[in-house]
């Protein structure tokens, strides 16, 4: 049976993809804000100790935040993700779903053959 709706094919495929870049994404953006609230917080607290009689408030401050903002990242990334994927997997259900439509009809109704002479 023949291929059918190239273009819906490249789209599915571009959807999928750009969900599997999101993902990845995700993971680096919310690596990167845990790493940079860590070291933001330990010269925070090194200011304090300096300027202030406030001990550990900032790395704990820093490691908290950090893991929070993290996190919200994951969920929010990682959701955006997998809509994306879904939706790629979504347009080549629909073209699974026509090509097996196409062939019930065509053994249940098979096309018509001229009569030989």
């Amino acid at each position: 049976m023949e291929k059918r709706f190239r273009a819906l094919r490249f789209i599915g495929t571009v959807y999928k993809v750009f969900g599997a870049i999101c993902a990845i994404l995700t993971i680096l953006g919310a690596i990167g804000i845990c790493i940079t609230s860590f070291t933001s917080g330990a010269i925070f607290e090194s200011l304090l100790n300096q300027y202030g009689n406030m001990q550990g408030v900032g790395a704990t401050s820093g490691i908290i935040l950090g893991i929070l903002f993290g996190f919200a990242v994951i969920l929010y990334g990682g959701a955006m993700a997998i809509t994306m994927y879904a939706m790629g997997e979504g347009v080549y259900l629909l073209i699974s779903v026509e090509e097996n439509t196409r062939a019930t009809a065509l053994a249940v109704h098979p096309p018509l053959t001229p009569p030989s002479p």
